[in-house]
């Protein structure tokens, strides 16, 4: 049987104190023991890889955080600004230039006495659009494996759009089809996503949820108040707000020696703002940035963790890589998303029955952490783990019909 060879090209992969493209650098430790495993990135690479073979190509454009949730948020105007002029002036990506370089990298790659199996991973989406480019001289040489994070020309998520203004994608759309159209797999972290990319380009997306790569033993967690309510990643305006929980907690006539929120994230102003447009502010408390590990550990020491996403049926799609990490933790989450969801049927699976998307639903969760009734999260057959993940790529690459676990568009 000819051997794989799988060669990653991912603008983000990370180290071990840079979150990168979590998705990746985890899914590429387990794919080891089914082939040999080269990673082109921009970002990454240390020597927790093990035997993975790292082509770092830095990008001097890129920012290189030292701490997870450092980078300061700009204000609406700057965004904006930012926004417009790159909607105009990059085509896919101002990273196309370091995406041309990593796949002309791939010659060097190449194993000829193997199955190269070439998987870009986006955003950036501009390693997909030059995978494309190449294949186009090079035809029948590579399997190609297109996978998204995100969506890319067609999102519909509130704060989640790449252009402005949003008749721009109308051109790019043109881009990505042809990239739908070349690739040999797509591949999706959700199951929404999967089904507006073969509703809008025709494609049949395998659904590989980001998942979590390992559980650890549960830390002892002494029952006391105030009780810790952690939120770790990023706010985005229009799809990320606490403002209910807020609320539920002004309504329950909360105080500080009950419940604290506890915020690593960041826009630590927008989050004030909203707490004390609440009346909540003296249950609020902003840290530092954190490394990886770090947040790891809070996440698993929380009297419970938060996840935000937004409530509008247009997000019902988004799922956060931060879920199933979440999982793992085994805390109680207190999660704010739509009814209608797939990240509530997610965490329905693994026990959770006390979503957030309405200010009963918001005093009836945290009623129920004060109380210690709110249940602790439990995948007991692993249904959201990495390996899963992986086993159900193998078996998709490899022409066999995925396990009963297994999620498929």
């Amino acid at each position: 049987m000819t051997p794989d060879h799988f060669i990653i090209i991912a603008y983000y992969y990370g180290t071990k104190t840079l979150t990168g493209s979590r998705r990746w650098r985890e899914m590429s430790q387990l794919l080891q023991e089914h082939g040999r495993v080269s990673v082109i990135c921009a970002d990454g690479g240390d020597r927790g890889c093990g035997g993975i073979e790292i082509v770092h190509l830095p990008d001097r454009r890129m920012r290189n955080p030292a701490k997870v949730f450092s980078a300061p948020a700009r204000t609406p105007f700057l965004s904006w600004v930012s926004r417009v002029a790159s909607s105009f002036l990059f085509w896919p990506d101002r990273q196309k230039l370091w995406s041309r370089q990593a796949v002309g990298h791939l010659d060097r790659l190449l194993d000829a006495e193997s199955r190269n199996i070439v998987i870009t991973s986006g955003p950036v989406f501009s390693v997909h659009s030059e995978m494309r480019r190449w294949l186009e001289g090079n035809p029948g040489r590579v399997i190609w494996v297109m996978d998204f994070r995100d969506l890319w020309t067609n999102e519909i998520a509130p704060g989640l759009q790449r252009r402005t203004p949003a008749v721009l994608n109308r051109i790019e759309r043109k881009i990505e089809q042809r990239c739908h159209d070349s690739a040999d797999l797509v591949m999706a972290v959700g199951k929404g996503l999967a089904r507006l990319l073969r509703n809008d380009f025709g494609s049949l997306p395998v659904v590989l949820y980001n998942g979590y790569l390992e559980k650890k033993a549960p830390e002892e967690v002494v029952a006391s108040k105030p009780i810790s309510v952690r939120y770790l990643g990023t706010i985005i305006p229009g799809l990320r707000s606490p403002a209910l929980l807020f609320q539920a907690a002004a309504d329950l006539k909360l105080t500080p020696e009950d419940l604290r929120f506890d915020f690593w994230c960041n826009d630590h102003p927008r989050v004030l703002q909203e707490a004390e447009a609440a009346g909540v502010a003296s249950l609020l408390k902003c840290h530092d940035a954190v490394s990886e590990e770090e947040a790891r550990h809070l996440g698993r020491t929380a009297g419970a963790n938060m996840i935000l996403n937004a409530l509008v049926p247009e997000a019902d799609q988004v799922v956060t890589g931060k879920v199933f990490e979440l999982i793992a933790a085994g805390r109680p989450i207190l999660p704010v998303t739509g009814k209608g969801s797939e990240l509530r049927k997610i965490l329905e699976k693994c026990g959770s029955m006390h979503c957030v998307w309405n200010l009963e639903t918001a005093r009836t969760s945290l009623r129920m952490l004060l109380e210690g009734s709110l249940p602790e999260l439990v995948d007991a057959e692993g249904v959201f783990s990495r390996q899963q993940a992986v086993d159900t790529f193998l078996s998709v690459l490899h022409g066999r019909e995925p396990g009963p676990n297994c999620s498929m568009s």
